[in-house]
């Protein structure tokens, strides 16, 4: 079976940068905002999700909570445009795994996909 990413995040770009990276040798999910992702953790229950934390509707730090809220054990990664320390340690001691800032680097991903 192979293994479930989910990328959450409204820019079309983001989602269509990681699809490609991803597709060929995982399944890759896709949301652009927060409550469907919600949705497909529950249904899906993908291994790893990369959440943007600044979206519209309800934010990423929200999503993460739901998210833990439905006991999937996913690894969370944070996806932020802007380097925010005290949104970044929020978002670790809610359970995030960690976080990558944009714009990023399709290597760096891989790195962190691979462990």
């Amino acid at each position: 079976m192979r293994h479930k990413i989910l990328i959450v995040d409204d820019s079309d770009n983001i989602r269509f940068t990681f699809n490609s990276a991803f597709s060929g040798d995982y399944s890759v999910l896709t949301a652009s905002e927060g409550l469907v992702a919600v949705e497909l953790v529950k249904t899906e229950r993908p291994d790893l999700v990369f959440l943007d934390i600044n979206m519209p509707g309800i934010s990423g730090i929200e999503t993460l909570k739901l998210i833990k809220m439905t006991g999937v054990p996913a690894i969370i990664w944070m996806l932020t445009g802007v380097e925010d320390l005290a949104v970044v340690m929020k978002t670790l001691g809610m359970g995030a795994s960690g976080y990558i800032t944009k714009p990023f680097d399709v290597e760096n991903l891989r790195r962190v996909v691979l462990n």
